[in-house]
């Protein structure tokens, strides 16, 4: 690994931590052999999430005796979630070039040089995708698969895997989140607005080795409505601009047919089932208008005076 004079990060690789004592040791050396392969210069952020295990201590005994890369730990007051984890890791996060990945195992990191390399290559941000995962369907992938729908919907951008932990993104994606404020607690979507160039790479998911999952199915249930919360602007947005169509078709239909009916007469009698389901949709039409407009107006509300930290830092060595 190249150590510049001037001790510049390459990339920086951030993994949030909760209860993962057991893997930690095995996740570190792995990451020390794979970015050692390479010409970069990295540091590794873990961010203890306020593990209740030997997280922490696991994790000062590393930095203790690891002298072939810069190792940061960041310890969070209490236990925030994964998202606000990760933005802990980012506050601090040195390189151009940023990496997530969870501290469980599952995923490879030795796909992360080969995604930094695409962000060479022009990419923005650069996602995995989950190959031969060992979840349950029904309650793990299924409602996994419908928040990706729903967040590729909602954000205008698809990607195959929302969910997955091994991202890949340019510092400045980053520094750009910081101002969107609650956003930041759902930050891949919010990273993949802002991106310009985005890739997906096929990625190898194994089962656990050790530890257990801090995903259930009421941990994506909570997921789904934090991510509603954070980007119902856009939704209402497009409810609001769905019943203008609504409005603006249906208004279309029930004039064009005033008109055939009565100037000019082309239509003889009347058509009672045509008149009445443009009323309905007429009058649909203006209810979502209003649920959009108002439910943006509140949302526009709620952020200026929801002013809440997103983590707080108690010690970074």
């Amino acid at each position: 690994m190249n150590q510049n004079a001037d001790n510049l990060i390459d990339v920086s690789v951030v993994i949030p931590v909760y209860n993962e004592e057991d893997n930690l040791p095995a996740l570190h050396r792995h990451l020390k052999e794979v970015l050692a392969e390479t010409d970069y210069c990295c540091e590794l952020i873990f961010v203890d999430d306020g593990s209740q295990d030997r997280s922490l201590q696991v994790l000062r005994d590393i930095r203790e005796v690891s002298s072939a890369i810069d190792i940061r730990i960041v310890q969070l007051s209490r236990n925030f979630g994964q998202h606000p984890a990760l933005n802990a890791g980012f506050s601090t996060a040195r390189g151009s070039v940023i990496a997530t990945i969870d501290a469980d195992l599952q995923i490879d990191p030795g796909h992360i040089p080969a995604m930094v390399d695409k962000i060479h290559s022009g990419y923005d941000f650069v996602s995995g995708i989950r190959r031969g995962r060992g979840d349950s369907f029904l309650f793990r992938r299924l409602p996994s698969r419908a928040l990706n729908l729903l967040i590729g919907a909602v954000i205008g951008k698809k990607l195959r895997d929302y969910n997955c932990p091994l991202n890949v993104m340019r510092a400045e994606i980053v520094q750009a989140m910081r101002e969107y404020g609650e956003m930041q607690r759902f930050f891949k979507p919010l990273a993949v607005r802002l991106a310009r160039r985005i890739a997906e790479v096929e990625v190898r998911h194994d089962r656990r080795m050790a530890g257990v999952s801090k995903y259930s199915f009421l941990n994506l249930v909570d997921l789904f409505f934090d991510f509603v919360t954070n980007f119902s602007k856009q939704f209402f947005q497009k409810v609001a601009i769905a019943g203008f169509g609504l409005f603006g078709i249906n208004f279309l239909i029930e004039t064009l047919y005033l008109i055939l009916r009565f100037p000019l007469s082309i239509i003889p009698e009347p058509l009672d089932r045509l008149q009445a389901t443009a009323l309905i949709g007429f009058i649909f039409g203006v209810q979502l208008l209003i649920v959009g407009v108002l439910g943006d107006f509140v949302i526009r509300i709620y952020r200026k005076i929801d002013s809440k930290p997103l983590y707080i830092i108690k010690k970074v060595w």
